[in-house]
């Protein structure tokens, strides 16, 4: 698949803000469908399915979420509106308000599955009890599968877009866009896919480019179907294969004891936001070499990640080395 870009969709390009809940409701949807990453995913499928079972909705998530959103090379557009940037609610009122044209269209590609027909077609037909139904069923499915672990999803998606502004500030746009590699490859004024099961030539005419980092996104980088609407790529970020695991921090360890200090508890404050190396010594009043230093320790640590892309070098607190660094994890005891 190839994206071609003009200079005014250059221009237009940006980094989503934060990540949104219908595309992590979507792609989660598909991971739950799915036996791959289980190293990162093997315990939140098993928390969701027992979840799910407790608040009796497995049979229809099976029987009517999955058929909508199947782990397929297709699944409706309508599911990820642009509305879904304003949170859950924004999202799930503009999927009840889609036009019965639109839905016919898009929920009438779908293969669906034995025993999924009538529920398909209720829903392709714009039946009101339909829609409210599959609107409940969204919201019961997220607060199990997704709303539960919004802020370790949320961590991971920041210090990917704290990284990425920092290739945009120093490199511009076509460094932004060249700090995919390999899962994408710019050569400009194409957006070369590496892994995507579409051939599809999509021209963006000016439109611009939305870039969205998504925790759930798996396999490769995501596209909306339809290629008339506002364009965008859902990414994956990094993950840490330990995101579920009990902190093993303890303030009695000797990894604690190594943090006492001035200059390393300035280090820590000024990556809550996320800094270079250089703007990191800045902000701590300390030279880049001793900067690093302390780096390396509270990385050890587990209190901040440091993230390369490129010749770019970003620094970032963990969500433990925030609590630590604004004294939450205080309050919160």
């Amino acid at each position: 698949m190839r994206i071609h870009f003009t200079a005014r969709d250059l221009a237009l390009t940006h980094l989503a803000d934060e990540p949104d809940p219908l595309w992590e409701l979507v792609n989660s949807a598909q991971a739950l469908q799915t036996r791959y990453g289980q190293v990162v995913l093997g315990q939140w499928r098993r928390q969701v399915a027992a979840g799910l079972r407790r608040a009796d909705l497995t049979a229809r998530v099976r029987a009517q979420l999955f058929p909508v959103a199947p782990h397929a090379s297709y699944y409706p557009d309508l599911l990820t509106p642009p509305e879904g940037a304003l949170g859950l609610d924004e999202g799930l009122a503009a999927i009840l308000g889609t036009e019965r044209s639109r839905l016919a269209g898009e929920i009438g590609r779908l293969d669906g599955a034995p025993g999924a027909g009538d529920w398909l077609a209720d829903l392709a037909a714009g039946r009101v009890a339909a829609l409210t139904e599959f609107e409940g069923l969204l919201r019961g499915y997220y607060q199990h599968a997704v709303a539960p672990y919004w802020d370790r999803m949320r961590a991971h998606v920041q210090r990917d877009l704290a990284m990425r502004r920092q290739v945009l500030r120093e490199r511009g746009v076509e460094g932004l866009l060249d700090s995919f590699a390999p899962m994408l490859r710019w050569r400009r004024p194409v957006l070369e896919f590496a892994r995507h099961p579409s051939g599809r030539e999509i021209h963006l005419d000016g439109r611009g480019l939305r870039l969205l980092p998504s925790y759930f996104c798996q396999l490769h980088p995501l596209t909306i179907f339809d290629s008339e609407l506002p364009q965008l790529i859902v990414y994956p970020v990094a993950r840490d294969p330990r995101w579920l695991a009990p902190n093993p921090f303890r303030s009695d360890g000797p990894a604690l004891a190594r943090l006492l200090g001035d200059t390393r508890a300035a280090v820590l404050r000024a990556t809550v936001d996320g800094c270079s190396t250089i703007e990191l010594a800045r902000r701590a009043n300390t030279s880049p070499a001793s900067a690093s230093r302390h780096a390396a320790v509270l990385r050890e640590a587990g209190l901040l990640t440091t993230s390369r892309v490129g010749g770019s070098v970003l620094h970032r607190a963990t969500p433990l080395g925030v609590d630590l660094a604004t004294g939450q994890a205080a309050r919160g005891s």
